[in-house]
């Protein structure tokens, strides 16, 4: 994407290069440590391990039951737990003890719980994970320099990713959510910097975890919309072409329609017949776009090969390779001699499982209390008061939203919203540059991975806001940014406050994240259980309850 707006002008002294290098060294020297450290700790299953690893175990010994629905992790699609297995094959095997890992508790693996051969190293089944977190921090980096090309802004959203709690717990926990954020952000920035077929793998990779991942698809539209306005400025109007533009335009208005029709009906009758609204729309722009291509001189026109570029690389990128990627993931179901109708009936369950899923959780948290970090997940409780909590870092998720806000205010800046109070008619004026569109683009990707949660009727966990929260981060990179570059020399104590405040609120909950046995008047203090009347209620939403125990 373009530049933003009097952003300054990148380094050109080879010493401070280099000293972006070592810093950019030590804070992945710092995610390395950080995810790996004690990570086969604690030594068994904890939470939705007693479900990922082991259908991972059932898999990587060819156990056709990997692959039932009932009694198994099915209920997502197979990489996250094919990765599991790898990290299993790896490692090995560890010894059961006399009372097992934690792993198998169902009456009819029985057999496995004492049995060598099904017990392994609790390190191989979360070391992929763990380096997924380490490969998210890598891509935040990538990501955010290239969004604001600023050094500063990709060494912050590196740093604040590191020392971020939720991310950390996440990516010591054997499940999905880990290789979800790695992959969503690794397509993200892949597609930026519009190598689409990478983009196109990471996403299927993405949905091939958990479909979550699919949600990736709001700011790929986003920026699909941008790089075509941004070409179809550049290009002059072609009378040749007219004919074509009326129909792809009526094909994307029935298409555009069709989606809402599908959209409303799916969050009003749970059902996607609506969708096929939107087919009639899709046909007549692909049948323009093909008659198109064999039109030699709509072809050759500048315009034309806009029309042809965007059209056809949206669905072969964005459509059709994370369709493969997404299929190529169930092989091993294959291998085992199931047919595609079986992982269709598979994925047909783990639908009406997540449309079903309404029973009351103690840890569950609803949407919109995610940006304030109102609940967090206890997942473990050890020995003494070795306690694990998938809690967000309070400094990133504050702070976060309200760089977040700044960005919207940057990225709106040339907008006027007036209400009329004679007439109450509302009017919107103004223009967004395009040197603002990397700012309206983190906007929109934190809206894409965030409000779709609002149409969901199944239980819902704060990890489910971690995609969502990368985009926080990139509006907390921005502001570390324009903090860093302000003409008063303030701003950079500012930052460097900024930066080193959320290590030191990491580290202060380290222990309570990590199953690390601390004294109990330390233990205490984590709770933080004075926020509900710390905190004004305008601030946040009605019925939104702190509760951090």
């Amino acid at each position: 994407m373009t530049a933003i707006e009097a952003a300054p002008p990148p380094a050109g002294s080879t010493g401070r290069l280099r000293l972006a290098h070592v810093a950019l060294a030590a804070i992945l020297l710092a995610a390395v440590f950080t995810r790996f450290w004690r990570l086969d700790t604690p030594a068994v299953c904890y939470f939705d391990e007693v479900y990922f690893p082991t259908t991972g175990a059932e898999i990587l010994h060819g156990d056709d039951k990997a692959w039932e629905f009932y009694g198994h992790e099915n209920t997502h699609p197979p990489l996250s737990k094919l990765l599991m297995a790898a990290g299993m094959g790896i490692f090995g095997h560890a010894d059961p003890g006399t009372a097992g890992n934690g792993c198998w508790g169902d009456a009819e693996d029985a057999a496995k719980k004492l049995d060598p051969s099904w017990t392994y190293e609790p390190f191989g089944w979360r070391f992929f994970g763990a380096l997924a977190g380490v490969g998210a921090v890598i891509f935040m980096y990538l990501l955010a320099r290239r969004l604001f090309q600023s050094e500063v802004a990709g060494l912050a959203g590196a740093f604040l990713l590191t020392f971020e709690g939720l991310a950390f717990a996440q990516s010591r926990i054997a499940t999905p959510d880990t290789y979800v954020l790695f992959f969503v952000l690794a397509c993200v920035y892949f597609l930026v910097s519009e190598r689409f077929l990478l983009a196109g793998l990471f996403l299927g990779a993405a949905a091939a975890s958990k479909w979550v991942g699919a949600y990736t698809m709001a700011p790929i539209v986003a920026y699909f919309i941008w790089m075509f306005l941004r070409r179809f400025r550049e290009t002059e109007p072609d009378e040749s072409l007219r004919n074509y533009e009326a129909v792809l335009i009526a094909g994307l208005a029935v298409t555009v329609v069709g989606g809402a029709i599908g959209g409303a009906a799916y969050v009003l009758a749970d059902t996607f017949i609506g969708f096929f609204f939107a087919v009639p729309g899709i046909f007549v722009v692909l049948g323009a776009l093909a008659v198109m291509l064999f039109d030699g001189t709509a072809r050759d026109s500048a315009r034309g090969r806009l029309y042809l570029e965007t059209g056809f690389s949206f669905p072969i990128f964005f459509i059709l390779v994370p369709g493969i990627v997404y299929t190529l993931t169930y092989i091993p179901m294959f291998l085992n001699g199931h047919s595609p109708v079986d992982a269709w009936e598979l994925n047909e369950g783990a639908y009406n499982f997540h449309r079903t899923l309404d029973q009351p959780h103690g840890y569950s948290s609803p949407w919109y209390t995610w940006p304030v970090l109102a609940r967090p997940l206890y997942l473990y409780a050890g020995a003494g008061n070795a306690r694990i909590y998938s809690l967000g870092n309070p400094l990133v998720f504050w702070i976060g939203l309200v760089a977040l806000g700044f960005v919207v205010m940057q990225a709106l800046r040339y907008v006027k919203v007036r209400l009329d109070a004679d007439t109450g008619a509302l009017s919107v004026k103004g223009f967004v540059t395009f040197g603002q569109a990397p700012l309206l683009f983190v906007v929109l990707g934190f809206l894409g991975f965030w409000l779709p949660w609002a149409a969901q009727g199944r239980v819902l966990f704060l990890y489910h806001y971690l995609p969502a929260l990368a985009f926080v981060i990139l509006a907390f990179s921005y502001f570390i940014h324009r903090l860093w570059y302000d003409e008063q020399r303030l701003g950079r104590f500012v930052a460097v406050g900024l930066l080193a405040a959320v290590a030191v609120t990491f580290i202060y909950f380290y222990p309570h994240l990590a199953a690390v046995d601390v004294p109990g008047w330390l233990e205490r203090t984590y709770y933080w259980e004075k926020l509900n009347w710390l905190i004004p209620d305008w601030l946040v939403p009605d019925k939104v309850e702190f509760n951090w125990r």
